[in-house]
């Protein structure tokens, strides 16, 4: 009888655990995501100024150390916050927490000679929001001449169900945003402007969502692309990735680049997007990208023109190009 009792309570704990590993993962909503408790913090009151000279670094890791593991909000209120991008002394956001900005919020970054930097960095962290503001880098004011690792916001080393909403990166020495080695991530009305290298670069990612973003204005060193998908090594490996409702803009490379030299790329759907630039869309060696997965986009074809070696911009023209529609298998979702 004993025995049989041990049983049915074996079984009564599984039947709790697997619909509790449900229910975690349900609560990643994607672009819906929203804080689970009421708790909020705002900068000001851990001795940020906003004032666009002080610099409120600590300031502000003070407000997110409080906010980190609760599920509540840091709240950053209009205004100029100048902030430190390199190594130890940057902004570092942890899981289960919303960074919420406004849509005059700005962290301007001390200008660097370092090659490596990021405004916001994510690591090794999981359910994750940023919402709204802007990130401005020091492409115009970078103190050295190397490098190209300079980032708005940095997500990596193992992050999950990380929300990326509203938010404006620009002027960054290298990218927009970047993804290293994390699943779960949605870029949702985000805008990447006059970045150094890419808007956004994927090195290393499972489930990424890209909708209804721009990324434009991206020229400096190469790719140049609105957004990169290029792992670095044979270990890093991209599956499961939809860029919809996107424009790409003025981009100094491709729009979106596909680049699978170095590993595994597969299951890609670029869907309704729309390209206004030399050239849309750039992949190589990547045979598992599905052509009938790319579908219903549209394309501003640009006139090539070269008058006295002056004017080499591309003009264009005023006819758009449009993709075959998708059919109702490429329409659906990847995950």
């Amino acid at each position: 009888m004993n025995r049989r009792l041990r049983i049915a309570a074996l079984l009564s704990l599984l039947l709790v655990i697997v619909p509790f590993g449900q229910a975690h993962a349900a609560r990643y909503k994607v672009c819906n995501s929203v804080p689970t408790s009421n708790l909020t913090v705002n900068v000001k009151s851990t001795g940020a100024k906003g004032d666009g000279r002080t610099d409120d670094t600590k300031a502000i890791q003070r407000a997110i150390d409080k906010v980190a593991g609760t599920g509540g909000t840091v709240y950053v209120p209009p205004g100029t916050y100048r902030v430190h991008a390199v190594s130890g002394n940057r902004l570092t956001l942890k899981s289960n927490m919303t960074f919420k900005m406004t849509n005059d919020t700005v962290l301007k970054m001390f200008p660097t000679d370092k090659k490596n930097y990021s405004v916001l960095r994510i690591l090794n962290a999981h359910d994750v929001i940023v919402k709204g503001g802007t990130l401005m880098g020091d492409r115009n004011n970078h103190k050295g001449r190397g490098g190209e690792w300079g980032m708005g916001i940095f997500i990596l080393e193992g992050s999950k169900r990380i929300t990326i909403s509203n938010v404006r990166a620009k002027n960054m020495w290298g990218d927009g945003f970047h993804v290293t080695d994390a699943e779960d991530v949605a870029l949702c009305g985000v805008r990447a402007e006059r970045n150094r290298r890419q808007g956004l670069s994927i090195i290393h990612g499972n489930r990424i969502l890209v909708t209804r973003s721009v990324f434009r204005d991206t020229k400096g060193t190469r790719p140049g692309a609105g957004i990169d998908l290029e792992p670095d090594r044979p270990d890093q490996t991209i599956s499961n990735v939809r860029i919809e409702r996107s424009k790409f803009i003025n981009n100094e490379g491709a729009g979106i680049m596909i680049a699978g030299k170095k590993a595994r790329i597969s299951r890609i759907q670029i869907q309704n997007n729309e390209f206004d630039g030399a050239r849309p869309l750039l992949i190589e060696y990547a045979p598992r990208i599905a052509e009938s997965q790319i579908c219903s986009n549209r394309y501003k074809p640009f006139q090539r023109i070269d008058k006295k070696m002056f004017e080499k911009v591309s003009r264009p023209r005023h006819t758009i190009g449009m993709q075959m529609p998708c059919d109702g298998r490429a329409q659906k979702r990847l995950w």
